[in-house]
């Protein structure tokens, strides 16, 4: 008896030299002694049969770009390019009825996400909740600092909402940002906001001409109640 040289089993002997017990091992003798040749080999095959990058131009803006080879039907030179030239976010909007849209922002309050249709200012985590922008997370510990201070009785970040005529004389929908109670139970609203537009205007008087008290913060409020009240 003898013992193959391949899977360490015994055997007749009988096949070929007697090394192996099969043509399956003689073969995978073979192989396993030439891998990393026969690897090397293969890997070197693959480079020189490689496509090469592929040198594009944008279709949107012109610019020159190169993409890897099976990129190459790419036409556009990034994520913001290839938007702008399918229609961007006014085409993703029009898809929609104007009752989907209100649907939609209304199923978003819901769940405390005070979605932005169109919005591009991050949001933030503050305390389980999510705030939008740097100028309303301030404000939040600006509030705290309130509270813990007995100026405030509470705060929230409000999903209170107002019906305005915008400047296209169409009616709207203003979410407010932050309720304040103080501690003689009154209640008043602070918006926080980095300009004033046309619109802006329109929405502060439709709140306050429904009977509620409104302040409007700008960054050098922030900046002033933050030297004050904020460690």
């Amino acid at each position: 008896m003898k013992i193959c040289e391949n899977c360490n089993q015994e055997h007749e002997g009988n096949f070929g030299s007697g090394r192996f017990c099969s043509s399956k091992c003689a073969k995978g003798f073979s192989t396993k002694a030439k891998r990393k040749e026969i690897n090397a080999i293969v890997s070197q095959k693959r480079k020189e049969s490689a496509h090469k990058n592929v040198q594009k131009t944008c279709m949107y803006c012109g610019k020159k770009f190169t993409v890897r080879w099976n990129m190459r039907n790419q036409k556009c030179c990034s994520v913001a390019c290839g938007s702008k030239m399918s229609g961007g976010w006014k085409k993703v909007h029009d898809k929609l009825s104007k009752n989907d849209w209100s649907n939609i922002n209304k199923k978003s309050y819901a769940n405390g996400h005070n979605y932005v249709a169109g919005g591009t200012t991050k949001w933030y985590d503050y305390n389980g909740f999510k705030v939008q922008g740097t100028y309303e997370l301030r404000t939040c510990k600006i509030l705290d600092s309130w509270k813990r201070h007995n100026i405030i009785k509470d705060w929230e970040y409000t999903k209170d909402k107002i019906q305005y005529i915008g400047n296209d004389n169409k009616t709207h929908t203003y979410l407010l940002d932050f309720k304040v109670i103080a501690n003689e139970e009154f209640i008043y609203y602070i918006e926080v906001k980095g300009y004033e537009t046309p619109n802006d205007t329109l929405k502060w008087k439709a709140v306050r001409n429904a009977g509620h008290k409104l302040e409007v913060w700008f960054e050098k409020d922030i900046i002033k109640l933050e030297k004050e009240y904020v460690v």
